[in-house]
């Protein structure tokens, strides 16, 4: 029998600093298997009990495994289903994802997950299958109707926004704090940050040593990093992570750490998981096509790779 371990570590991203007035006030939330938390100064306390309804109203949405989720119904439904405007957003962009990176972003990419057994045991499935999922996955297509709202999925894949649901999050909580004028708040959703109207230092963890690889500075901005020591599991002496590259159904191979800053969150969350999934392939075509962020990322052997965007803001320990 081949040894196999199961290994799971949290928080690729960390605050190192990140100040308020004395009149602060923090609230820790619960939703997309995370812990969420929200800084804001007490003159803006009043807002958490609607941060906290909107946490869970998203959350009891998205969460595929439940059969009181619109994912749920979507994922089991052969015809198309009216859905609520939230959900019908996420799939938009999650449609715009999967064009802009070529398919390296794929949303219906559930039955490659399941098949690797990342929900709930993993462990290394036949390549046959593997292979046959791929194409299942391939051949699937999302439908979306404006109009009605209504979302049908076309073939055998299924929904899972774990790729992109905490940076949505995080975007609705910033939109709500914009619209109530607040100045200052920070937002950390499993390791995923956003500094709203306050420069912060943000550090980004060795991803082979329990130490600081270095900080980014940050304003109105979110950080993501995904990277292959998150989730994963050891089996005939090789790392399998679960950030899994839809065109082979294998986990992705030339990084071991990326981290995206961008001034939309659902993007950088995106885009860290597009990069990790699909290697340098990816990497060159998210530079082209999105200009505008920060890439960081870390290579076998500890070489490390920055976009000339972040040189500027990324400083080594």
């Amino acid at each position: 029998m081949r040894h196999k371990k199961i290994l799971l570590i949290f928080l690729p991203v960390l605050l190192v600093g990140f100040f308020f007035p004395d009149r602060e006030q923090r609230e820790v939330f619960f939703g997309f298997d995370t812990w969420i938390e929200v800084e804001l100064s007490q003159d803006f306390a009043f807002l958490f009990p609607q941060i906290s309804s909107l946490v869970s109203h998203l959350d009891q949405l998205w969460n595929r495994f439940s059969p009181q989720s619109m994912i749920f119904e979507i994922n089991h439904s052969s015809f198309p289903l009216s859905v609520d405007e939230d959900t019908f957003r996420i799939l938009e962009r999650a449609q715009k994802a999967e064009e802009e990176t070529r398919g390296f972003f794929n949303v219906l990419i559930a039955p490659l997950v399941d098949l690797w057994g990342f929900s709930e045991q993993p462990s290394l499935p036949e390549e046959k299958e593997i292979k046959k999922i791929v194409e299942e996955i391939s051949n699937s297509k999302l439908h979306l109707n404006r109009e009605n709202k209504e979302v049908l999925i076309e073939g055998e894949g299924q929904i899972d926004l774990g790729g992109m649901a905490k940076g949505y999050l995080i975007d609705e909580v910033v939109s709500l704090l914009r619209k109530e004028k607040v100045p200052q708040a920070l937002i950390n959703a499993g390791g995923e940050i956003f500094a709203l109207g306050k420069e912060t230092k943000v550090g980004v963890r060795h991803p082979r040593e329990e130490t600081l690889l270095g900080y980014i500075i940050i304003k109105d901005e979110a950080v993501s990093t995904s990277g292959d020591y998150y989730r994963f599991f050891e089996e005939g002496g090789v790392c399998y992570h679960h950030i899994l590259n839809p065109f082979t159904g294998y986990p992705g191979r030339d990084f071991w750490s990326v981290t995206v800053v961008s001034k939309e969150a659902t993007l950088a969350d995106i885009l860290s998981t597009t990069i990790m999934a699909g290697g340098g392939e990816a990497l060159a075509m998210v530079e082209k096509n999105f200009p505008e962020v920060k890439i960081l990322a870390i290579e076998e052997g500890n070489k490390i790779y920055l976009s000339s965007s972040m040189r500027k803001v990324f400083f080594a320990e």
